[in-house]
């Protein structure tokens, strides 16, 4: 089969999968999740004030084993610490909440406090506003820890530490009081943070999320805290950021992924080769060629068509006897030799002229030649050239003529 490509298709073709591959390379590096650029809410793919992409990206600076999950949190938590920041709540994600918290075996919930407004697929909130204090009241509800009298203090605090932690720094902290739950940083009879059981495990709580929030963490007491906080629960397991409260879930799918940044750029080159080599393997493009007519027009299929009817009928020898002879009637003939001439007589005339002519094949040999030969279609075919250069040499004279 021909090459189906032409040369500039061809260069076109190696330039799109040259320049797919640097793209492809370069994206990977150096390019990020959508989802990012269309989320300035309380989640961990927001730059946003309020957002939690900032504790991420530490997290990662500090070789932490991270993951922003969007479907089975918990099992992917199992050897960390399953970190729910913020969550929205309703009906089934109410529900969600509960089922997350007693599938993982390690949990930090971080309570909510504000909500932004942003323009749509706008990274960055035009104002921020704070959320009731029942709304943050019905989320610590949700966790297992009761009813509680959700607060914000307007006073300075002076925090009590427990297990080695630090001292954040906050504005107006939101606290829960400490009969809620064992508390590990406390303000008299409010706390910050601290843990109640369910279920047989430790269920950690957060009631502000300022200590790890974009905003907070421009204070490093808060970063400190954050990263003290999470290295102490994870156990040198992955911190994992659920983003399915947030609105975020995608169900596990082999198909999805294919087709979700970053591998959907390897999906695209696979399918574009597929496609090629597709177009390569065709016979054929556009309309279908005519077939050829059972008999080919001009001379040179009825003298290959006659050669092989007489090579299977074994007459080759007599068509090489017939050539000569017709080709020492055209010497003859071209030459004016006299007519009166017996056969013998005829090849001496010829041979006095080969003289003459500076010939190099005597006919004397080559009648000789042609009359013993034997059968072998290649030795005729040999005496067939030699008899052509006789009749070239009387008509037209030999080369070594000077």
């Amino acid at each position: 089969m021909t090459n189906p490509f032409s040369k500039t298709t061809l260069w076109v073709v190696i330039g799109v999968a040259i320049a797919s591959l640097i793209v492809t390379v370069v994206l990977t590096v150096i390019g990020s999740d959508p989802i990012e650029h269309g989320s300035a809410g309380t989640d961990g793919y927001s730059r946003s004030a309020i957002g939690h992409k900032a504790l991420i990206d530490l997290l990662q600076q500090l070789d932490v084993p991270v993951v922003v999950s969007r479907n089975a949190s918990a099992q992917k938590a199992a050897r960390g610490v399953l970190v729910i920041a913020e969550p929205q709540l309703g009906d089934e994600k109410t529900d969600r909440l509960g089922q997350m918290i007693d599938q993982s075996a390690n949990v930090l919930v971080v309570l909510p406090k504000w909500y932004g407004f942003a323009q749509q697929g706008e990274p960055w909130i035009d104002s921020a506003d704070i959320l009731p204090v029942d709304e943050v009241a019905k989320v610590a509800a949700a966790t297992g820890v009761g009813d509680v009298d959700v607060q914000r203090a307007f006073a300075t605090p002076h925090w009590t530490i427990n297990n080695g932690l630090v001292a954040p720094v906050l504005d107006h902290p939101q606290t829960l009081p400490t009969s809620a739950f064992d508390s590990v940083i406390l303000d008299g009879d409010r706390a910050l943070l601290g843990y109640f059981k369910r279920g047989g495990k430790e269920i950690w709580l957060l009631a502000d999320p300022d200590v790890i929030s974009n905003f907070g963490l421009r204070h490093p007491e808060n970063a400190q805290l954050a990263i003290r906080l999470l290295d102490r629960l994870r156990h040198d397991g992955p911190v994992v950021f659920d983003e399915t409260v947030h609105g975020h879930a995608q169900a596990p799918s082999l198909l999805a992924a294919l087709f979700s940044f970053p591998l959907v750029l390897a999906t695209i080159q696979v399918l574009i080769c597929a496609l090629l080599a597709l177009w390569a393997a065709m016979v054929r493009f556009g309309p279908r060629r005519a077939s050829p007519p059972p008999l080919a027009p001009g001379k040179d299929f009825l003298i290959a068509n006659t050669a092989a009817l007489l090579r299977y009928g074994g007459h080759h020898v007599d068509a090489l006897r017939n050539y000569l002879a017709a080709s020492i009637a055209d010497v003859r003939h071209a030459l004016h030799a006299p007519t009166n001439l017996s056969p013998v007589a005829l090849t001496e005339w010829l041979e006095r002229m080969r003289a003459v002519r500076a010939g190099t094949i005597p006919l004397t040999d080559l009648e000789h030649e042609v009359m013993t030969t034997t059968p072998a279609p290649q030795h005729v075919v040999e005496l067939a050239d030699r008899v052509y250069q006789w009749r070239m040499e009387m008509m037209h004279g030999s080369r070594n003529r000077s």
